[in-house]
């Protein structure tokens, strides 16, 4: 009889984790939205979340598969940008658009939106934490 109240409440601490983990994930995704530097809209919308859940861990991760995203948060120096899948590049220059094979990018500066999403709500994803791993609710 002890033995099944001692694997219930494994059970329910292990509903507790994959819950919280799931609340904290939408909190950053939700964060990160709020912070990412909008120019069509696409990196906003295409930033997410996956969680996984283990016998004794869950895992989390917030973020994208855009080629670019790393880009706007870290910044990049100067590059070249190619054509891609045989498909010309088109820019407007001097308000006439122009097809070319590859333009030198500048490079950008930082656009941090991941990182200060989980830096700065440390206290706040700790207290997540702490709320939904509560015992004896």
């Amino acid at each position: 009889m002890a033995n099944n109240r001692f694997r219930e409440a494994i059970e329910d601490m292990k509903r507790k984790r994959e819950r919280t983990a799931e609340e904290i994930a939408i909190f950053v995704e939700a964060e990160a939205k709020q912070r990412v530097a909008v120019k069509t809209g696409t990196l906003r919308r295409e930033i997410t979340h996956v969680t996984k859940h283990e016998d004794e861990v869950s895992t989390l991760k917030v973020g994208t598969n855009l080629d670019y995203a790393q880009a706007v948060e870290e910044g990049s120096n100067p590059h070249k940008i190619k054509r891609k899948d045989g498909k010309p590049l088109k820019l407007k220059i001097d308000g006439k658009w122009v097809t070319v094979d590859e333009v030198n990018h500048p490079g950008s500066s930082p656009q941090p939106y991941l990182r200060p999403s989980v830096e700065e709500n440390t206290g706040e994803i700790q207290d997540r934490i702490k709320r939904g791993m509560s015992v004896g609710d």
